[in-house]
């Protein structure tokens, strides 16, 4: 019996179903990399290869873009495992 799905997260008035979604909470890469810490040019990175590395995520989700849209350790490890699951197709 499964109790959870793979299915996307609804957030707020959009939803997050990669990690490119979570990069577009903000209105700028400036801004999100301003709030957690980061360079620009790494979440630039980042959206090209659709994917945050795990280490950036607490900062994230204690950002107030991430708590507006109600964002969770679960979405972004949900994100995680469906990226790997596609790379061992």
């Amino acid at each position: 019996m499964r109790l959870r799905t793979n299915c996307p997260k609804r957030m707020g008035m959009g939803q997050i179903d990669t990690f490119r979604d979570v990069i577009k909470l903000w209105t700028t890469l400036d801004g999100m990399a301003l709030d957690i810490g980061a360079k620009p040019s790494a979440i630039s990175k980042w959206r090209k290869r659709d994917s945050i590395p795990a280490e950036w995520w607490v900062a994230i989700l204690s950002t107030e873009p991430a708590a507006k849209v109600g964002l969770t350790a679960e979405t972004l490890t949900s994100l995680a495992a469906r990226e790997a699951a596609e790379a061992r197709v």
